[in-house]
């Protein structure tokens, strides 16, 4: 999604192909282009397009994203960055210190995360999903 919307398709007409992005989603994803194929970019971008937020342009190799892709994908980048990379870097990496700390002695941040944290899991458990293993 990072590659998708950089604002370099804006000089192209707001398309793109293929080739043109895949150095930027390599890059977005943080591995190499060996781990992540220009096939396996077709095979995401065929998602994309049967769930209508992206159309192929007829005729040619070129791609464009749809309006209410163009939205979706901003918002699950906002939320990706602003939520779910702060939520996950505090799982993953958690301070031991903090589970000893009792509630009211923690910062209004931290009781805050945790109420993130406890809401998602009710939400979680309330649509019947559970945690891979």
């Amino acid at each position: 999604m990072h590659a998708l919307v950089r604002f370099a398709q804006i000089a192209a007409g707001n398309t793109f192909s293929t080739a043109e992005i895949h150095p930027h989603a390599v890059d977005a994803l943080g591995c190499s282009a060996d781990k992540y194929s220009l096939g396996s970019l077709r095979s995401d971008m065929s998602k994309l397009r049967a769930k209508k937020l992206m159309e192929k342009l007829p005729h040619l190799r070129r791609y464009r994203l749809t309006r209410e892709g163009y939205s979706i994908c901003l918002l699950f980048l906002k939320l990706f960055e602003r939520i779910y990379a702060p939520l996950t870097a505090g799982l993953l990496r958690p301070f031991t210190g903090d589970s000893n700390l009792q509630q009211q002695k923690r910062t209004q941040l931290d009781r805050l995360y945790q109420k993130v944290v406890d809401d998602l899991d009710k939400l979680i458990a309330a649509v019947g999903l559970k945690a891979a293993a």
